[in-house]
């Protein structure tokens, strides 16, 4: 009940600024350039809009909104495209706005795309935008790039973006709900010494919190300070590139793994749990270039034997798979076999050899900018409603200098809605002021770790000489020294968000300790002196410790822990 109450004014239903937006009639709806009429083939209640005879690419079922200049919005259509035209497998559909400013001229810009859409099933597209200041006028239209692609249209929503008024006190409580738990600890036995003192150390977090690293740097010995400040600070690992098909088989039928699978052993040797980041790559220009003029024929077996190595090198290695990334901008092989299922395909393929790893979409624009994150959503839920054996969905985040959390939030509420586990796969701030960088790196921290969908964040790297965006670094120089940025998420990570406690504690007296979910090493003092270390963790329930002391008042020691 209190975490609803926490959450009350987020779930209080927005109004719905589209007229008619489950098109039941066709008022407050114009066809431009195009026919319209009400059809019973819907997605929800009686009726859909069916869009024919489009005589231009932007043809399509419009309307004219009155929208508050300098707010933000979202927009979401459901459509269901009735027909291919040029021989293609598939179409994009666009949300489109006409933005009028008061000098009268005109800007056509899209809140968001739904890219691939085969015909017969309803696809959601949209996403947010914000009305610039001297609108006069806006008109809201789906478009599809090419004439000749009749549509259904249904189920419409517009809502106004609410700004985050107390963000940062509303995201604590919502940390202290989701992210510990009670712990309790009491004293009890044959020996009631005074002196005795209870420690709880953190040793590792229930959330994740990892990095990218470099497959070289990792395990070479002279990049001693690297491996320093990953290890310190960082409990997940995923290797930046050396595990892409381009890296690991430069030629075909040459596959190399070794350099990747050593540094993974490193890795876990150490304790680091890692993902695996990724098997295939669908873009034209990251595929391993000898696969470039090939034919569906000729790829498809050589699809079948990646994903065997892979499996057969690393099962049981790694966490997370990301089966086939950037999968809703890239789709190299789904055009190359004329397949437009085949990252379906990829996923119970490696389920099927890997069955331990759990298998991750991941793809970009989703938090960072609104345009993809609809069409995100609707792949989650297509291959949800389709069987395949997703595990979860992985966000880039990738940010530029302006950080609006309440945009993010709303982006990540949307992608939550398909209902599985999130993790940040590839977290940074492209910012050259370090002040700004680091209040960004931690308002956005706390937003994700405050999600209850979220369950781990992995920045894409964090020293300046082995970053794609060295704004966007954590340490900087050859000692890999923290900058301001650094230094505000090393407090985070090793003190705001980790319990480390002592307390003095007699009998009848129990030690209660509100405490952030993960592992713990349990320390009994006496006078100073370690008597006695326990392991232990607090989950969701939480913990109860019972430390039994026996010997003299003098001599103590435990004799168990009763935890539970």
């Amino acid at each position: 009940m209190l975490f609803l109450i926490l959450l009350l004014p987020e779930l209080l239903v927005a109004e719905n600024l589209f007229q008619n937006p489950g098109f039941e009639s066709t008022s407050g709806w114009l066809c431009n350039s195009c026919t319209g009429s009400l059809s019973p083939d819907k997605h929800g209640g009686s009726h859909s809009y069916k869009v024919t005879g489009r005589q231009h690419d932007w043809a399509g079922a419009s309307q004219d909104l009155h929208l508050a200049a300098g707010h933000t919005y979202y927009f979401k259509v459901h459509v269901k495209i009735l027909n291919t035209v040029d021989g293609k497998q598939y179409h994009d559909v666009q949300t489109m706005l006409d933005i009028v400013d008061n000098n009268g001229n005109h800007k056509y810009d899209t809140p968001g795309s739904t890219k691939f859409i085969t015909p017969g099933q309803w696809h959601l597209v949209g996403g947010d935008y914000h009305i610039p200041g001297n609108t006069k006028s806006v008109r809201f239209y789906v478009q599809i790039p090419e004439a000749g692609v009749n549509y259904l249209i249904d189920d419409g929503e517009l809502t106004q973006v609410q700004t985050l008024s107390q963000f940062a006190s509303d995201a604590d409580k919502r940390i202290d709900h989701l992210r510990k738990a009670d712990l309790k600890i009491s004293l009890s036995g044959s020996a009631n010494p005074s002196g005795i003192k209870v420690e709880v150390q953190q040793t590792r977090s229930e959330f994740g919190w990892g990095s990218a690293v470099n497959v070289n740097y990792i395990q070479d010995s002279i990049h001693k300070k690297y491996q320093d400040f990953f290890y310190d600070l960082f409990e997940w690992a995923v290797l930046e590139n050396a595990l892409k098909w381009p890296g690991l088989e430069h030629s075909k039928g040459n596959f190399q793994p070794g350099n990747a699978l050593n540094a993974v052993n490193s890795m876990l040797a150490k304790g680091i749990k890692v993902r695996g980041h990724n098997i295939f790559w669908g873009g034209s220009n990251v595929v391993p270039s000898w696969q470039k003029s090939m034919s569906g024929s000729e790829l498809k077996p050589l699809l079948e034997k990646h994903i065997g190595d892979m499996a057969k090198t690393f099962r049981g290695k790694f966490q997370h798979w990301d089966v086939e990334n950037e999968n809703i901008h890239l789709h190299f092989y789904e055009d190359r076999l004329r397949d437009p299922h085949i990252t379906e395909w990829m996923f119970r393929e490696i389920h099927r050899l890997d069955p331990g790893t759990q298998r991750y979409l991941n793809d970009y624009s989703i938090v960072s900018g609104g345009q993809s994150t609809m069409a995100y959503v609707d792949q989650g839920m297509h291959f949800k409603s389709a069987g395949v054996p997703v595990s979860g969905m992985g966000i880039q985040s990738h940010l530029g200098g302006n950080v609006d959390v309440s945009v993010i939030k709303r982006r990540l509420d949307e992608v939550a809605k398909v209902g599985y586990p999130i993790w940040i796969t590839e977290l940074d701030i492209n910012q050259g002021d370090n002040h700004r960088k680091a209040q960004h790196y931690e308002d956005v921290m706390r937003l994700y770790f405050s999600h209850p969908s979220i369950k781990g964040v992995m920045f894409w790297g964090f020293w300046d000489q082995r970053h794609w965006r060295p704004q966007a670094a954590l340490a900087n120089g050859n000692n890999v020294t923290p900058n301001e940025a650094g230094k505000r998420v090393q407090q985070l990570l090793k003190h705001t968000w980790r319990t480390n406690e002592s307390h003095d504690i007699s009998h009848g007296q129990t030690v209660s300790i509100r405490a952030f979910k993960g592992s713990y090493k349990l320390l009994v003092h006496h006078n100073g002196k370690v008597i006695h270390t326990e392991n232990f963790s607090v989950g969701q329930a939480g913990n109860t410790l019972k430390v039994n002391l026996s010997g003299s008042g003098s001599n103590p020691h435990v004799d168990k822990v009763l935890i539970g």
